[in-house]
């Protein structure tokens, strides 16, 4: 999870009822602007392609071996003009279990998450701390991770407050985080919204392509 500018997947084949589904294109799960809300545009980042950047890092970047079992990732971000809330929306695939894995290691990221280390530089200054708490939304696939994260402390110098929401789900080995960033009134229902969308584009991974009879 990052702050905009700045939780896909199925191994190399899954068999469902007899069909064998390649592993998906992760941009074609990405939602799309008009799912997000009216007048959003989708933006390209310049990190939101490839596996040098990370995709798991809810309350700091330790213990997340999942990092290594991704195969693709995409993410971009949404606004629009003279909007106050914005929108990211990631998308990874992993071989092997790889994306059951990084939700295990996310929610117990999330559970246990009293704070980060202090960092080399930092030792004169207090720990960023995390205060997070669990959403819940029906909407969303079963084995979901939603959440509202407070982050306060000091970095670089200055004091810093800031309310985010991250929320993870999985189809098979797919794994999709939505991200909003700015604590502004009504972000979390907003949040919540998109990652609905995202439920409804995850549904669609492993479901073989019809070709008609085979017989």
């Amino acid at each position: 999870m990052r702050p905009l500018a700045a939780a896909t997947a199925v191994a190399a084949a899954l068999v469902l009822a007899g069909g064998a589904v390649a592993a998906p294109n992760p941009s074609r799960l990405l939602l799309s602007a008009q799912q997000v809300g009216a007048s959003y545009q989708l933006l390209q980042r310049n990190d939101g392609h490839g596996l040098g950047t990370r995709t798991l890092d809810l309350c700091g970047i330790g213990n997340y071996p999942s990092e290594k079992l991704r195969t693709a990732r995409t993410q971009v971000d949404y606004l629009r003009q003279k909007g106050t809330i914005g929108l990211s929306n990631e998308v990874v695939t992993y071989k092997g279990n790889g994306a059951a894995q990084a939700m295990r290691e996310v929610i117990a990221h999330a559970i246990g998450c009293p704070h980060r280390p202090v960092l080399p530089g930092e030792q004169n200054l207090p720990p960023l701390t995390f205060t997070i708490t669990l959403l819940k939304d029906s909407h969303l696939l079963k084995g979901y991770l939603a959440v509202r994260v407070r982050t306060e402390g000091i970095v670089n110098s200055k004091m810093m407050d800031q309310t985010s929401y991250a929320v993870y789900q999985r189809r098979g080995n797919v794994l999709s985080g939505v991200y909003s960033f700015g604590a502004t009134a009504g972000q979390e229902a907003f949040c919540l919204h998109a990652a609905e969308q995202s439920a409804l584009n995850l549904r669609h991974v492993g479901t073989p392509a019809v070709t008609g009879p085979t017989a």
